[in-house]
């Protein structure tokens, strides 16, 4: 009797732990909230292109590479700096008229540099005359007529130059970078009226740096 009786109970206890197992496997809902199921078809991600400006040095390095490919008039290594899908602008003074100056594709830049043909690359100051020139003849003038390489004061975002012409830079190109290589005179008896400074202008985009204008300056009347 005894024996059965140990039996029992030990059948009872063996069933009661299994229930109590089941029972803890089972995740109380009351616990942790009501569940939250995800629309995936309607969340909204949003990809932002937040491309860093480039450091200062690089900015640096990367406008003296330019600056030899125009000394060197090297259109095939100037185009690498130019977005294929914008156009590159010069301008011969401070004030940037997008109405009269110049801009290139890099294929129409390669094109300009192949033939002679003339182009208005706007009006010279104080007698408005248009600017009537090949592009070579243009870079001999308003682009590399110094030596920016050697150029005494150079700065990052930072105008050195100033004349009587408006400086508009910021206004076409917000939110741009730009270097500058200015020399603040050659001939004493000018006073520094006879400065000439050159600005390369840049935009960031799909994490690259491009070149969109090249900007020529000088003492203006």
């Amino acid at each position: 009797m005894k024996k059965i009786l140990v039996c029992f109970i030990s059948c009872y206890c063996l069933i009661a732990c299994n229930q109590e197992g089941k029972n803890n496997s089972t995740p109380d809902t009351t616990r942790m909230g009501p569940m939250v199921k995800i629309d995936t078809k309607h969340v909204d991600l949003q990809v932002i292109d937040s491309v860093p400006e480039e450091p200062d040095f690089a900015l640096m390095d990367l406008s003296t590479e330019i600056l030899n490919a125009l000394k060197k008039q090297d259109v095939n290594q100037l185009t690498k700096f130019v977005n294929p899908d914008f156009k590159l602008r010069f301008s011969p003074y401070g004030f940037i008229d997008t109405n009269s100056t110049k801009a290139f594709t890099p294929y129409e830049l390669t094109a300009a540099f192949n033939k002679s043909s003339i182009f208005i690359w706007g009006s010279y100051d104080g007698s408005g005359d248009p600017i009537k020139m090949n592009i070579r003849q243009y870079f001999n003038k308003f682009v590399y007529n110094k030596d920016y390489l050697t150029a005494p004061q150079k700065s990052i975002n930072e105008f050195r130059a100033s004349g009587n012409s408006l400086n508009n830079l910021k206004e076409i190109y917000p939110g741009s970078s730009f270097t500058e290589f200015y020399f603040p005179g050659f001939d004493a008896k000018y006073n520094g009226m006879d400065w000439q400074t050159l600005r390369l202008v840049f935009r960031h985009s799909n994490q690259k740096t491009y070149l969109v204008a090249i900007i020529h300056d000088q003492w203006t009347t």
